[in-house]
C-alpha cells in the first residue's frame, strides 16, 4: 500500500484529511533471461505466460505480449531498432487539415480562445513564439515559516533540461526554449498565510478570474522583481518547497503586473497542493500551461487518461499528441500519412510510439468530413513514458495502438467545477478514444476518465477497429506496430 492522492483538494485541511490516502497497489513480478522458471526455453512466436517477462537472445530479446484472444506470445524486440519506410500518402497532406472554419456549431466565450483545427491563431502575446525563440522564468520561492532545502540546485537542473529537451524533441527543433532560474530560495518576506492563493478555487469560471488570480500573483511579482528584470521573459513560473499544501496552483494568462521599471504584461503559473499531492513532475506542468498559450484545447481525447502531456501532465506518457504537433506544424509531413474516406486506398502502414524519440511515422489520418477525421496512434513504454514516478508506470509489457475521432464541431473548453476542478468528458470533445472491436485481448487494467477501462481501447496484435465504416486492423509488432487500412 501507500500513500496516494485521492481528490481535488480546496483546502489544506482538506488535502491532508480528505484528500491523502492509504490505496493498495499489485507487486507485480516479471522474469528474466537472470531470474526465471520458464519451463522450456523461449522461442519466438510461441506462447508464453506472464505479460512483461523477457529473454535475452543475439541482437535483443524475446518479450512477452499480449495479442488477439487475451493469448500471451513471445515478439522479437531488437536491442538497436529497425527502421521502416512507409508509402506515400495517397492525398496531399493538406487533405487532412481540417479548418476551423468549417465549423458549423456556435461556441462560448470560454470556448473560442482555443482551437482542434487549422489554423492556430496566434498566442496571444507577441513574444511567445511557437517557432522561435521563448524566454521563461523559474522561481523557487519559500517562507520564513516554510523553509526549502538543499536539493533546490538539483531539481532546477532537473527541469530545466527535460523542459529543454521536451520541446526540442516535439517541436523538431523549431521551439527553443531558454530557461533563466536563480540558485537559492527567493524568501518571501511574510509567512505562508499573507499571501493567499485561492482566487482560482473561489470561483475559476468567472469572467473576472484571471484578473483575481493575477492580483494575488502581483504579491509574488512584488519580490520577484526586485531581482530579474521581467520584461525579457513571456511567462514566470513559482514553485515551493516540497509538500506545500498551503497554496493552490495559480493560472494566470497575459496579465498586466506591476514591476520596478513599469509594467509587463506576463503569463504566471504557481505550484498548488494538488500538483503536490498527484506527484506531478514540475516541468510537465509548466509544459502544460505553456501549450495553452499557444492556443491548443489539449484535454482529449481522454481527459485525465495518462497517455500524453495534454491531457494529464501528472500521467505516466507526456509526449505530446502527434495531432496537436501537426496544429503547431511541428511534426513533418514525412512522419505523417493521409488519405480521405472518399478514395480510401488498402494500405499497410506502420507507426512508430509517440514516447519514442526517432523519425518514423508518428500518425495516420484519415478523413471523414471537412470537420472530421480518424487518427491512429501507437503508445508504449520508452523515453517519453518510462519516469516511474510515483505510481505512474505502464503495466509491463504494455504496447498498443489506439484510435480517436477528431470533431471539430465538438471543440469545446474541458468542463470545469466551479472551483477549477477537472470533469470527465470522455465522450464529448474535440477527440475520443474508440473502443476495440469485440472486447480487449490484453489485461491493462486501468481504470480512466469517466469509469471506463484504458485495456477496451488498446488493441494488441491481431485486434481490430472499425470505425465509420473503415477498418483498421493491427497486423505486427516488435521494433514498431503495423497495421492495414480498408473497408469494413
Amino acid at each position: 500500500m501507500r500513500c496516494s492522492w485521492a481528490g481535488h483538494a480546496n483546502t489544506t485541511a482538506e488535502a491532508l484529511n480528505r484528500s491523502l490516502v492509504w490505496r493498495s497497489f499489485p507487486i507485480v513480478k516479471v522474469s528474466s533471461t537472470k531470474s526465471n522458471n520458464y519451463s522450456v526455453t523461449p522461442v519466438e512466436n510461441f506462447k508464453c505466460a506472464n505479460s512483461g517477462d523477457t529473454f535475452d537472445v543475439p541482437g535483443g530479446i524475446l518479450e512477452c505480449r499480449w495479442v488477439n484472444g487475451l493469448n500471451l506470445q513471445w515478439i522479437k524486440i531488437n536491442t538497436v531498432k529497425k527502421t521502416f519506410t512507409n508509402a506515400k500518402s495517397p492525398v496531399p497532406i493538406d487533405t487532412c487539415r481540417l479548418q476551423n472554419s468549417a465549423m458549423t456549431v456556435a461556441r462560448g466565450d470560454r470556448d473560442s480562445t482555443q482551437f482542434a483545427g487549422f489554423p492556430l491563431p496566434k498566442p496571444w502575446m507577441d513574444v511567445m513564439q511557437v517557432k522561435g525563440k521563448n524566454d521563461v522564468l523559474i522561481v523557487p520561492i519559500d517562507f520564513p515559516d516554510f523553509p526549502g532545502g538543499p536539493e533546490l540546485k538539483s531539481q532546477l537542473e532537473y527541469d530545466t533540461k527535460w523542459m529543454v529537451d521536451w520541446y526540442n524533441y516535439f517541436s523538431n527543433g523549431q521551439s527553443q526554449f531558454r530557461v533563466t532560474t536563480m540558485n537559492s530560495w527567493l524568501r518571501m518576506p511574510k509567512n505562508q498565510s499573507a499571501y493567499p492563493t485561492d482566487s482560482k478555487s473561489t470561483d475559476a469560471l468567472a469572467a473576472d478570474s484571471n484578473k483575481r488570480q493575477s492580483l494575488q500573483a502581483q504579491n509574488f511579482i512584488d519580490e520577484i522583481t526586485k531581482v530579474f528584470d521581467l520584461r525579457q521573459f513571456s511567462t514566470v513560473y513559482v514553485m515551493y518547497p516540497e509538500d506545500n499544501y498551503d497554496h493552490s496552483d495559480l493560472i494566470v494568462r497575459n496579465q498586466p503586473f506591476k514591476i520596478k521599471e513599469g509594467e509587463v504584461n506576463l503569463n504566471f503559473f504557481s505550484w498548488g497542493r494538488n500538483l503536490t499531492g498527484m506527484e506531478t513532475l514540475k516541468w510537465a506542468y509548466y509544459i502544460h500551461e505553456t501549450l495553452h498559450d499557444f492556443r491548443i484545447t489539449g484535454h482529449a481525447p481522454g481527459n485525465g487518461w495518462p497517455l500524453g502531456i495534454m491531457t494529464s501532465q501528472s500521467g505516466i506518457g507526456l509526449a505530446m499528441n502527434p495531432w496537436e504537433q501537426f496544429l503547431l506544424d511541428w511534426l513533418p509531413a514525412e512522419q505523417i500519412y493521409c488519405d480521405d474516406v472518399q478514395t480510401l486506398k488498402n494500405a499497410r502502414v506502420s507507426l512508430s510510439p509517440v514516447e519514442r524519440e526517432d523519425k518514423q511515422t508518428k500518425m495516420v489520418i484519415i478523413r471523414l468530413s471537412p470537420t472530421k477525421a480518424i487518427v491512429v496512434e501507437s503508445h508504449g513504454i520508452d523515453k517519453w513514458s518510462n519516469f516511474k514516478f510515483g505510481d505512474r508506470e505502464f503495466p509491463p509489457g504494455f504496447y498498443s495502438i489506439m484510435a480517436y475521432v477528431v470533431d471539430l464541431n465538438k471543440t469545446v473548453a474541458p468542463p470545469s467545477r466551479p472551483d477549477g476542478s477537472s470533469i470527465e468528458n470522455d465522450d464529448w470533445a474535440w477527440a475520443v478514444f474508440q473502443k476495440v472491436q469485440g472486447g480487449s485481448s490484453n489485461n491493462f487494467q486501468r481504470m480512466v476518465g469517466d469509469r471506463k477501462n484504458l485495456r477496451d481501447y488498446v488493441a494488441v496484435l491481431g485486434d481490430s477497429f472499425v470505425i465509420e465504416g473503415v477498418r483498421i486492423k493491427f497486423v505486427a509488432t516488435g521494433d514498431y506496430e503495423t497495421i492495414e487500412i480498408s473497408r469494413a
